[in-house]
């Protein structure tokens, strides 16, 4: 009797206390990235090379790691990761980071914003907030499918560029030129708030 109530009033609490520990434990903390670029972009920790993986060109992904099973997650001076981002060349034997890539502390909830430096194969990350998450801007080349040195209509509204299409058209031809094209993308960002 008295070994029933023992196991009953001290073994089953600390039980029940172990579980709810190691379930807290082990609750997924996350960042997310939103790779502009055209190449694959590789994320890992940089206390321990814990990765985080590889996020494929123009997507958005979420980064989550289990701190029960890699300690280096969010074990930072207030629950932040130190993380690592950098964009594989095309056979994924050399990596291009840059300064806003090499050292970055993230809470989870982070969204981190990597594009292109205009400057050379290195990235530029920016932690944004939800709201600022926006496919990138084509190039000229990029929108003008055919390949015939200008937008049409039908191009106009592959981009989402055909409800203010008629506003960019200076010179009247039902087509916008370079020029025009550079004109409308510095007037109106018509990309914010488009998924990928």
């Amino acid at each position: 009797m008295f070994i029933k109530k023992f196991l009953k009033f001290t073994i089953l609490p600390a039980a029940l206390l172990a579980m709810a520990v190691t379930s807290a434990a082990a609750e997924e903390k996350m960042f997310t990235v939103i790779n502009h670029t055209n190449s694959v972009i590789r994320v890992w920790g940089k206390s321990n090379d814990f990765k985080f993986g590889r996020i494929k060109p123009k997507t958005i992904a979420d980064c989550t790691c289990n701190a029960l099973y890699n300690k280096d997650c969010f074990d930072k001076k207030g629950d932040k990761a130190k993380i690592k981002l950098a964009l594989e060349s095309e056979d994924g034997t050399t990596l291009y980071s840059g300064d806003t890539c090499a050292k970055l502390y993230v809470s989870p909830g982070t969204y981190i914003d990597v594009t292109l430096d205009a400057n050379g194969p290195n990235i530029k990350c920016a932690i944004v907030d939800k709201y600022e998450i926006r496919q990138p801007i084509p190039s000229f080349d990029e929108a003008d499918s055919n390949k015939d040195g200008k937008i049409d209509e039908q191009e106009a509204e592959a981009i989402q560029l055909k409800t203010n299409f008629k506003d960019f058209d200076t010179d009247l031809n039902n087509e916008l030129n370079p020029k025009e094209f550079d004109g409308a993308i510095n007037k109106f960002n018509v990309f914010r708030g488009v998924p990928f």
